[in-house]
């Protein structure tokens, strides 16, 4: 993928026949339900779609089924993130040998690295998987925050392609776009549906929006009233957005997120109720 990255990237669910299987028709219901509502891209086994609540091997079963679905319709991408560096490295190259158009990965958990060690874990990963890299900063799973500088410093290795932020801090973003906004070549997106409108309109790229799950029709018509600067059109998808964010109250921040679009979803029929092992659907 050479070009930069932009629009609404919908960071897709899961869909499980188990806790710990895939369900075939869920996943291909799931894509074809996104791909015709308009995205610009699917990011697999991100946050929203448990990446690292699933074994291995399940990762690998559905990258094979998701990857054959998409069938070239869109841009895909791959979330590589786990404690394990070495693990990490492993998805990133299944990634690619699946015919993924990029990686994103988190900074690893548990145990935290500090800046040295973070940008000599990226460098080797950008050069490792062999396809653009996308920094993730979710310092609230993490425990570790990628701040501006370490940002733009990260962004000169050869292979880093973009950065998708879900720490919801705005001056944080601001001070990115202020480094790195003028590069044709690097992408800047953002997590929070609700700041969407205001990440772009700060000179971001794009929302990497879970409610683009349910509704990505909705999150399409957003960013192209955004684009247009029909701010009565953006007002009206905002209101809608922000009374999408009800579905999320069962729990705070991302297991509240994939509890509500799970439960959502398998009410339209597209998937069944079922959350990675620990997780428990709603209700």
């Amino acid at each position: 993928m050479t070009r930069k990255l932009q629009g609404i990237i919908v960071p897709l669910v899961t869909p499980l026949a188990t806790p710990d299987t895939i369900d075939p028709r869920g996943t291909r219901n799931t894509i074809n339900h996104v791909i015709q509502g308009g995205v610009d891209a699917i990011f697999l086994l991100g946050s929203t779609g448990e990446g690292p609540a699933l074994t291995v091997e399940t990762q690998h079963r559905f990258l094979e089924i998701a990857m054959e679905c998409v069938a070239g319709r869109c841009p895909v991408l791959v979330g590589v993130s786990s404690a394990s560096a070495a693990e990490t490295l492993e998805l990133g190259r299944f990634a690619a040998r699946c015919g993924a158009d990029a990686v994103v990965a988190a900074p690893p958990c548990y145990l935290p690295a500090d800046d040295r060690e973070l940008y000599n874990y990226f460098e080797r990963l950008a050069g490792e998987t062999e396809l653009p890299l996308h920094l993730y900063n979710m310092p609230a799973l993490t425990k570790v925050t990628l701040h501006p500088a370490l940002v733009e410093r990260l962004a000169k290795i050869p292979g880093i392609a973009g950065y998708k932020d879900s720490s919801g801090d705005l001056n944080a973003f601001a001070d990115v776009i202020r480094r790195l906004g003028g590069r044709e070549d690097f992408s800047l997106l953002t997590g929070p549906e609700a700041l969407t409108a205001t990440t772009i309109r700060m000179g971001g790229d794009g929302g990497v929006n879970g409610g683009a799950n349910l509704r990505p029709e909705l999150f399409r018509d957003l960013y192209q009233a955004v684009r247009k600067n029909d701010a009565a059109a953006e007002k009206r998808a905002q209101a809608e957005i922000l009374e999408l964010q009800k579905l999320y109250d069962s729990r705070p921040d991302t297991p509240g997120v994939i509890r509500g679009l799970k439960h959502a979803m398998a009410q339209q029929g597209l998937l069944k109720n079922i959350l990675a092992f620990p997780g428990l659907p709603l209700d």
